[in-house]
């Protein structure tokens, strides 16, 4: 009779275990859930946030880089963590793919509004100067804009968005040189060349740094990522 107890109470204990075993098994699919939100997430805060705040001086911008990195990494985990473990070059990868496609995006936004950003840098009290006539100011702003443009297409063909990063890589002035003004004027660059070459290099490894913190998780078992954590 005892025998018989003792039998039943293991059976109902073992129960409860398997289910949890079947709760615990990884869903599949994780890896295109994380991708797909790691992208979404990099495209809109590199086109509305990042691309401003790595023009900020002294490369301030880099810390912004890899605070938005932790916020699109910890979601990645999000939507990945119910598939762990997932497999090591998977997690690598989509990291890389997502912290490539918030660089990239972040540096065409800024090569875009380049002219606008001339534009502002150029005008007085720094800059070129302004008739008194009436409808001067916003004259003399339509033919600065024209001028970044046509000078870019000129100095560092085909101009546009490769124009600019010759520019900036080269860090050169823009000597603005227009009829109606008494003399030439030169516009410094948004940054020295060595700057900017570190600032785009470091936004690149320290985006995906700030990812992969928040993602490596992924890649182990959450039982021994746990025990590593309580570590």
């Amino acid at each position: 009779m005892n025998d018989e107890t003792v039998a039943e109470s293991q059976t109902e204990t073992t129960r409860p275990t398997a289910g949890c075993a079947e709760a615990a098994a990884p869903r599949g699919g994780g890896i295109i859930r994380l991708l797909l939100a790691g992208l979404i997430l990099a495209v809109v805060l590199a086109w509305t946030l990042l691309s401003f705040g790595l023009s900020l001086p002294f490369l301030l911008g880099l810390f912004f880089f890899m605070l938005f990195g932790l916020i699109i990494g910890a979601a990645m985990f999000r939507f990945g963590v119910r598939s762990r473990p997932l497999p090591k070059a998977q997690v690598v990868g989509a990291t890389v793919l997502v912290a490539l496609t918030c660089w990239l995006v972040s540096l065409t936004k800024e090569c875009l509004d380049f002219p606008d950003d001339f534009v502002k840098r150029a005008m007085p009290p720094k800059g070129v100067y302004i008739p008194p006539e009436p409808g001067s100011y916003e004259r003399v702003r339509s033919q600065l804009r024209e001028y970044i443009v046509s000078y870019l297409q000129r100095e560092y063909p085909p101009g546009g968005a490769l124009g600019y990063l010759q520019m900036a890589a080269a860090g050169e002035p823009v000597i603005v040189d227009m009829p109606g003004q008494p003399k030439k004027v030169r516009i410094p660059p948004p940054a020295k060349a060595g700057v900017w070459w570190t600032r785009v290099i470091l936004a690149l490894v320290l985006g995906f740094v700030a990812i992969y913190s928040q993602t490596a998780a992924l890649a182990r078992a959450r039982e021994e990522a746990e025990s590593e954590s309580a570590g």
